[in-house]
């Protein structure tokens, strides 16, 4: 193929190749996720809206699955920087847990519920972690080792620590799949695909996916839009106009938020970065 695979990390392609006609291939990236054995059934695919242009919001989001045994299994990458992303963390997973339920059910009738969460960068609160993913339940003060129950469970996947990762442990098969979903097209997955026949499996789907014309134009324009917004928070940054609205400084938001919007800032990133809705944003810039 003589143009590059389109990046599996962008929603778009993401959903595009973990469909409902591929649970064969899902099946293999949650296995190397979850370091165990995982079968998928179905995936949710009302999930699925679908979508112009990158900045129609209610496009594609988390991809959400149900396992062999009925366990409830949400993805969700996240590529730009969301705050309280913890929190929004926490707040999905509770919503994936409890839309189980209906009225004539009960609390027996819950199944346990992970979500992951792959981000193209750190968190603060995982800074001295080195390993790539890390798991979190719910575990008692005192040991440490007491599990309060099984059905909460958050795994939470760093792609910027992988490549590290990988050139120590280029085996890891956990790690040579997040180095094909951060780059498909890098010397380091070619050399994965010689010997890992799952990798090479989804790198022919991913061929066939990005021959789509209206997908990669779709694809294209989102990844253009991510860049400039990264480009207009970086020089917000700089003026220290972020660190300023993150600290929640009231005074003068207005004028900052408006310098913001005139230095480049989509409303999707004021939207990110300050947690107002959109509504407010337009109504603070007359828009």
């Amino acid at each position: 193929m003589d143009k590059k695979l389109l990046c599996p990390k962008l929603d778009v392609v993401f959903h595009a190749l973990f469909c409902e006609k591929n649970l064969g291939d899902l099946s293999n990236l949650l296995t190397a996720i979850l370091k165990e054995e995982v079968h998928v059934i179905s995936i949710d695919k009302n999930r699925y809206v679908d979508i112009e242009s990158p900045d129609e919001k209610l496009g594609i989001m988390d991809l959400r699955a149900e396992l062999k045994g009925g366990v409830k299994c949400n993805i969700e990458i996240q590529l730009e920087y969301f705050p309280n992303m913890v929190k929004r963390l926490l707040y999905y997973w509770s919503d994936n847990y409890k839309r189980q339920l209906v009225v004539s059910d009960g609390y027996n009738s819950l199944k346990k519920t992970i979500s992951i969460l792959i981000l193209d960068y750190t968190l603060n609160v995982l800074n001295d972690f080195e390993d790539v993913g890390t798991k979190w339940q719910i575990r008692d003060e005192l040991t440490g080792k007491r599990v309060l129950t099984e059905d909460l469970e958050i795994v939470i996947l760093e792609l910027l620590k992988v490549i590290k990762l990988y050139n120590k442990y280029p085996n890891n098969k956990t790690y040579q799949w997040l180095m094909f979903l951060d780059n498909p097209n890098s010397k380091e997955v070619g050399a994965i695909m010689k010997d890992n026949k799952e990798i090479k499996s989804i790198a022919d789907t991913l061929e066939q996916v990005s021959g789509d014309e209206r997908l990669r134009r779709i694809a294209e324009l989102k990844e253009k839009a991510m860049l400039d917004d990264k480009a207009a928070l970086d020089y917000a940054t700089e003026k220290g106009i972020a660190k300023g609205i993150e600290q929640g400084i009231e005074k003068g938001k207005h004028t900052l938020i408006t310098t913001m919007f005139k230095n480049g800032a989509t409303i999707d990133s004021l939207e990110k970065l300050t947690g107002l809705d959109r509504k407010e944003l337009k109504k603070i810039l007359n828009i």
